[in-house]
């Protein structure tokens, strides 16, 4: 079984642009809803800093572009993508990172910015994104995503959160970014490159692993029950979630804030079978919703609804890809959705499954009637995916909100529209595959020469050089590596 990092390194990128495998109807629609979704963003200016604070959301999205929307059609990445979308992400690439050059004065965290910023530029450079000698910033990718990571480590609380600026609350929307930037930057620090700068960092990726198991254990024991929805208050004895703030402070668990904490849990190295995990998905399973939060988001369940949406499908999409099992009677990621409102325990606003053989063709994209995406399976992602997909307007290609009557609306349109496209992207926020050790997007005689003069290293978590995740780099690793290679002989 893969680890979550290893799950994480595994998007390969061999495909070219363009390039796409056979696609169902379903699948074939939410590339064209993808697509649509990245014009948005591109017309707009995200990628020339129209975006501000969301750049890094809207390029994460750009990078987790794929050929097609069938599943088995990996991320583009920078190296896969089209020439046109290798520009954008030049672009946005030298926003951020001259814009953390110029914050190193004040040297204040801005946890949402920073996060998104350490994910994107890390997916960015390991996909071959080139560094200052093209792009004539200010610094390299590596100082910037050293600045980055140093701030968000050092403002860690002494309990493991981060708030706005500091450590100094129990922010939960805040932790998730800072996590999420981290687990991106720990798979960048093990990862030398053959160019301007070697990206490898063993302190830096020690003291990131620390950071995100110290989060992890505060999430599996900081833990509350109950719900804001009277009627779907306490409905087990082990099911427990994280609200908005700590419980401590007096937050009932809420959808988006127990989806993230499950993500959490996973970068600092809990699996689908840990206690901790269990409970969190426990507590969502017994109240899965697709359509909005209903009043369980805090005080924000409204606004919150897109950011729910990424946040619950991307821990799920690391279970899947990680290959975790759950043990006999615990739950896993296909159990969402299959607990009808009347079960016990019952619960008047869960949702079930949609049925993809009862429903039309999402009207934007064609006439098709009752059965026309039969061949996908009922599941999560087609939950999410179909409500998406049917927000989307004609003009512009933006997910609106819809709001008249269901209860969901953005923060902010940039993120939104990033978190709508990382969704359909089944987006787990990290594109380097097992075996690139220098990030280039393919594996080679480069590639491999790096793991054998590794052999006899410990490996770190995420480390591309272990292939089978043993925790040894050995012959083994060279061997399985070199059935990898790109082209034939290995050639570059």
């Amino acid at each position: 079984m893969k680890s979550i990092s290893g799950a994480l390194a595994c998007a390969a990128l061999s495909l070219t642009a363009g390039s796409a495998l056979a696609a169902t109807p379903f699948q074939n629609d939410v590339t064209t809803s993808i697509n649509l979704g990245i014009e948005y963003l591109a017309t707009n200016n995200a990628f020339t800093g129209a975006a501000g604070d969301a750049t890094g959301l809207a390029t994460q999205a750009l990078l987790e572009k794929r050929a097609s929307g069938n599943p088995a059609d990996p991320p583009s990445g920078y190296t896969g993508a089209s020439a046109v979308d290798k520009g954008r992400l030049r672009t946005a690439a030298v926003y951020m990172i001259n814009q953390t050059a110029a914050q190193v004065g004040n040297g204040q965290l801005t946890t949402y910015r920073d996060g998104q910023r350490l994910f994107a530029l890390a997916g960015y450079a390991l996909t071959g994104g080139p560094d200052k000698s093209v792009l004539g910033t200010s610094i390299t990718i590596k100082q910037a995503m050293d600045i980055l990571t140093d701030k968000i480590v050092g403002n860690q609380s002494a309990a493991g959160y981060w708030c706005y600026n500091n450590g100094g609350c129990t922010d939960s929307s805040t932790t998730q970014f800072a996590s999420a930037g981290l687990e991106a930057a720990k798979t960048f620090y093990v990862s030398p490159k053959v160019g301007d700068t070697p990206f490898a960092d063993p302190a830096r990726a020690a003291s990131v692993i620390t950071a995100l198991a110290k989060t992890a254990a505060l999430y599996a024991a900081s833990t509350g029950t109950g719900s804001d929805n009277g009627s779907c208050n306490v409905l087990s004895p082990t099911e427990r979630g994280h609200g908005y703030h700590s419980p401590v402070e007096g937050y009932k668990p809420s959808l988006q804030q127990t989806a993230s904490g499950i993500y959490i849990q996973l970068f600092g190295g809990s699996d689908v079978n840990s206690p901790g995990v269990q409970h969190y998905m426990e507590w969502i399973k017994n109240r899965y919703r697709y359509q909005d939060l209903d009043s369980m988001g805090n005080s924000w369940p409204q606004n919150s609804w897109s950011y729910y949406l990424w946040s619950s499908f991307k821990g799920m999409e690391l279970i899947r890809q990680s290959g975790g099992i759950p043990s006999p009677g615990n739950v896993g990621p296909n159990d969402y959705g299959t607990l009808p409102p009347a079960s016990a325990p019952a619960c008047v606003q869960r949702q079930v499954n949609k049925d993809p053989a009862a429903l039309p063709r999402v009207p934007l994209f064609g006439a098709g009637g009752v059965g026309y995406y039969s061949a996908e399976t009922k599941g999560q992602y087609f939950d999410y995916a179909h409500e998406i997909l049917g927000t989307q307007q004609a003009n512009g290609g933006y997910f609106a909100n819809l709001g008249v009557g269901v209860g969901r609306s953005p923060w902010e349109n940039f993120s939104h529209q990033s978190y709508m496209l990382l969704v359909l992207q089944r987006s787990t926020g990290n594109v380097q595959q097992k075996c690139d050790v220098n990030g280039d997007g393919k594996i080679d005689s480069t590639d491999i020469k790096a793991i054998m003069a590794s052999i006899g290293v410990p490996p770190v978590a995420g480390d591309v050089r272990d292939f089978n995740s043993d925790g040894v780099i050995n012959i083994i690793d060279v061997r399985q590596c070199t059935l990898q290679c790109t082209n034939a002989k290995c050639v570059p």
